[in-house]
């Protein structure tokens, strides 16, 4: 019954049902026992390996993170932005992207209910960009010398002036 509610809620969004049959079984994803969110700077990766990392961040960030994902790798499609609900996003997509042999950033919070929700705890300036851990340590290992050492992202920061 749940589900059935959760659909009805989401086909004002999808057109028909019969649609949302379809992109759920597309998704084909095997959904585990439990989920844990914790900050990253209490991960201890000889302990647990994450599987995902989330970011919340701002439009300079997010071109940020964008440039970053997009730095070191071929082509210029790692990063997607998949239609999705908020926890799709955050969750089922970067988590099936992290199974992949080459697995790209999904930026997401782009669910105008869950942005609705959550503009009241976060503000209306902030999307998410989750990102499979695989690719997260390839990102932390270009920023040093990267265009985040530069005076355009300084400047864009607000950390120098023209």
């Amino acid at each position: 019954m749940g589900d059935r509610i959760g659909l009805q809620r989401f086909i004002r969004f999808k057109g028909e049902e019969a649609m949302l049959s379809k992109i759920r079984e597309s998704i084909g994803f095997k959904f585990e026992p439990y989920v844990v969110f914790k900050s990253l700077k209490d991960v201890d990766p000889s302990v647990e390996t994450p599987s995902v990392v989330v970011f919340l961040a701002s439009p300079e960030e997010l071109s940020a993170l964008v440039v970053l994902a997009n730095y070191s790798r071929k082509g210029v499609e790692n990063v997607i932005i998949p239609f999705g609900a908020g926890c799709q996003t955050i969750g089922i997509f970067p988590y099936k992207e992290a199974a992949s042999e080459n697995p790209r950033a999904v930026v997401g919070l782009t669910d105008i209910s869950a942005r609705l929700y959550l503009k009241k705890h976060l503000g209306s300036d902030v999307m998410s960009f989750a990102v499979p851990w695989k690719m997260f340590l390839e990102m932390e290992e270009n920023v040093s010398g990267s265009f985040l050492d530069r005076k355009t992202w300084k400047r864009l920061k607000g950390g120098e002036s023209s």
